[in-house]
């Protein structure tokens, strides 16, 4: 039964948000993971996110998540309405070895035109499974540490197969063949990432570079076919849980690598290709800036903007041009006093998966932000949209996971899919929620942490404006890297000519 406390601040609520043009957000669909075994209870992942593909390849799209408290520890996979498929570890058996903190990378392993899903975690596995969930094959951590962050998979030597690249929380970084043997392991850094690696040519050299974000306060990049490092640039405080962002940002036809920082610095810096600082952006209030930003296009100008949520505000910056300004700033407290938005909505720099997506319809971009429940700004303006909320849901604490933007069901409707924590474990669900808005709709920033899709079907989705090399990367353009190694090639060849 729902609370009456709660019935009264939505009723408010809806009066109001008539002047603001507020609306909810519309389930189409939930799943709950306790409701699927008799006498078990699942609850949240953490820091991880939501995959949605046609992994089978039956012309139907799968959801894959994770969930770690309560009986839990298993990878979950539902089919287009939010039907169970499969679990993994089977319910007989015992749950995944470690917190699956992680979120699920596709990947055709073994070049036979089906895919894989690769999931790492605290568990110092990398496990590669078939699409039905059954094993393929699983690698040990050389030292049995955790390793969070979706495994980064791409064929950085030109042989066919791609190579994983994993961090874990002692520093250490590892590339592991398509077949699951150890190619080599980096030098320890001084601290851990908590979050995966990115690998981009960020020098155009030819040669691709690892780069990642160290609670050692460090940005390291490493040479992807030795893991020696090329160099290192300081932040002066930690990295937590960041992945590196590479895209040439300022116009100037070089990459730049742009992360951001936690506590007492908190600021967001573009770094150049070898390794000095471009500019750093501080935000107004203090507050740790951690796990992932969305960075893209918002008015289609040609320019990229960052929608960041840190422990003490939500934000959009311009990051181009010579340097970074604020666009805007909101203020959650001062809705929630005027009755635009429910009470519990706070910002949170581990509730940080905001998306960017035309969600509904109406060609223009929107942010998706957590806080913890869902809520929707115009990305222009920053003025709100939407939001959803029950008596569920637990409020005024840190979202757990991220979530995906895109159509679910190909129903030519957009669909947001999230994991909202609830009061309890048992209550903890999927939802799948909408504003009805058409799709294909723009947008550069659909999903959390990392693209899903495969290289090439990014590049047919016209809608899709920022792609990324591969499947598992952030989404940032790459096309320009991908022409370098056949220009070395191609120059290499014409001198042996001569």
């Amino acid at each position: 039964m729902v609370k009456k406390p709660l019935i009264a601040i939505l009723i408010v609520c809806s009066i109001i948000a008539e002047t603001w043009a507020i609306q909810q957000l519309q389930v189409k669909w939930t799943f709950n993971a306790s409701a699927q075994f008799p006498g078990k209870v699942f609850g949240a992942n953490f820091q991880a996110g939501i995959t949605v593909f046609d992994i089978d390849a039956d012309g139907k799209n799968e959801v894959i998540f994770g969930t770690r408290t309560g009986d839990s520890k298993r990878i979950w996979c539902t089919d287009q309405s939010g039907r169970l498929k499969w679990v993994f570890p089977p319910i007989y058996e015992s749950g995944y070895p470690g917190d699956p903190q992680t979120k699920v990378s596709i990947v055709d392993v073994n070049n036979d035109g089906k895919y894989e899903l690769a999931i790492a975690g605290r568990g110092a596995k990398l496990h590669v499974l078939k699409s039905d969930g059954s094993l393929m094959w699983y690698w040990n951590n050389t030292y049995q540490r955790s390793m969070r962050g979706a495994p980064q998979a791409y064929d950085v030597d030109g042989d066919g197969y791609v190579e994983f690249f994993l961090n874990d929380d002692g520093g250490q970084i590892y590339r592991v063949s398509h077949d699951g043997n150890l190619v080599w392991q980096s030098v320890a850094v001084a601290g851990g990432n908590r979050c995966h690696p990115t690998v981009a040519d960020i020098d155009r050299d030819g040669e691709y570079e690892v780069l990642v974000a160290s609670q050692d306060n460090n940005l390291y990049c490493l040479r992807s076919s030795t893991g020696e490092e090329k160099w290192r640039f300081d932040t002066g405080a930690r990295m937590q849980a960041n992945p590196v962002i590479v895209a040439d940002v300022n116009k100037d036809g070089e990459y730049e690598a742009i992360v951001w920082n936690d506590a007492p610095v908190n600021s967001v810096f573009a770094v150049s290709f070898f390794g000095t600082e471009i500019w750093r952006w501080i935000p107004p209030r203090e507050g740790s800036i951690q796990l992932c930003q969305a960075m893209g296009d918002i008015d289609g100008d040609g320019n990229y903007e960052m929608a960041i949520m840190s422990a003490s505000g939500l934000y959009l910056i311009s990051i181009a041009g010579s340097g970074p300004r604020l666009r805007w700033e909101l203020n959650l407290s001062y809705w929630i006093e005027q009755g635009v938005l429910p009470a519990g909505a706070v910002p949170n720099s581990l509730s940080s998966y905001q998306l960017i997506a035309d969600i509904n319809g109406d060609d223009k971009q929107e942010i998706l932000w957590l806080a913890p429940y869902p809520i929707v700004t115009d990305a222009a303006t920053g003025q709100p949209i939407a939001y959803y909320i029950n008596e569920h849901l637990r409020l005024k604490k840190n979202q757990e996971s991220g979530g995906w933007w895109g159509d679910v069901d190909n129903d030519g409707k957009s669909e947001w899919i999230v994991e909202l924590v609830g009061n309890t474990d048992a209550q903890t669900q999927l939802y799948c929620v909408t504003m009805n808005g058409k799709f294909p709709a723009k947008s550069p920033w659909p999903e959390y942490y990392h693209s899903a899709y495969p290289a090439k079907h990014q590049q047919s989705q016209t809608w899709l404006t920022l792609k990324a090399a591969y499947s598992n990367s952030l989404w940032f353009p790459m096309p320009e890297v991908l022409l370098w190694p056949l220009l070395a090639a191609l120059s290499a060849y014409l001198l042996h000519r001569r």
